[in-house]
């Protein structure tokens, strides 16, 4: 890889915190001094010698990469929405003996975040799932993966993240929600506890599907194995 970089008279890298064009668009804000010496202080502690070249950077790109959260400025864009009957996926379902409600699903729409409790990166997919009814609101699917990035993009526990999106999905449609989120966790592969390859769902539910399993399952078997 090095000498193709050589060859075609590129400084790159194939990670991307030693490109150029990352340092380029990195965080302007300045890494205190405390925190690169904290940073280092970890290195030493698991045994590592702070005077190889490979980590002479390391703590201040670790730190531009965890500040990235808090800089972040993620907007969530709701007011999309179009008024009117929702063209739902979904055949009709029963719901307390009525033939008229449907479920709109949309399904993969890829996140990732930040383990509060290891400070390791998860990932995966969110499918979100709701009851139509007549004249029912519609979300446009950009305007629902900009809430899950608002979300997302920050410290964060999966089964709170799966609560937030469905909380602040549901005012908006105004009608009943539900989410379900994939994830893989590098926290959990790293430490051996999962094997490579499996991952964690989560759901949280609002309204009709807290209470009824047919519309539950119904918006279950639409989810595709996308860790297949």
């Amino acid at each position: 890889m090095e000498k193709n970089c050589l060859r075609n008279g590129v400084t790159s890298s194939w990670c991307p915190s030693q490109s150029i064009s990352y340092l380029k668009g990195s965080i302007a804000a300045s890494v205190d001094s405390d925190m690169v010496s904290a940073v280092n202080t970890i290195l030493s502690s698991v045994g590592e010698d702070l005077s190889r070249k490979e980590l002479v950077g390391t703590p201040v790109h670790f730190l531009k990469w965890l500040i990235a959260f808090r800089s972040a400025k993620f907007e969530m864009k709701s007011n999309g929405y179009v008024n009117g009957r929702t063209e739902c996926i979904r055949p009709s379902l029963e719901v307390n003996g009525k033939h008229d409600v449907q479920i709109q699903s949309e399904l993969n729409l890829s996140f990732w975040s930040q383990c509060e409790h290891h400070l390791l990166p998860f990932h995966g997919v969110v499918h979100i799932g709701y009851l139509c009814h007549e004249g029912s609101k519609h979300i446009a699917r950009q305007q629902l993966q900009s809430i899950v990035n608002f979300y997302g993009f920050k410290l964060q526990v999966q089964e709170r993240l799966t609560r937030q999106i469905a909380e602040s999905v549901s005012p908006i449609l105004g009608c009943d929600v539900m989410v379900v989120i994939e994830a893989n966790h590098i926290c959990m592969i790293s430490r051996g506890i999962e094997k490579f390859g499996s991952n964690t769902a989560t759901v949280a539910v609002l309204g009709q599907f807290s209470s009824d399993p047919i519309a539950r399952s119904r918006f279950l078997s639409s989810i595709p194995n996308a860790f297949s």
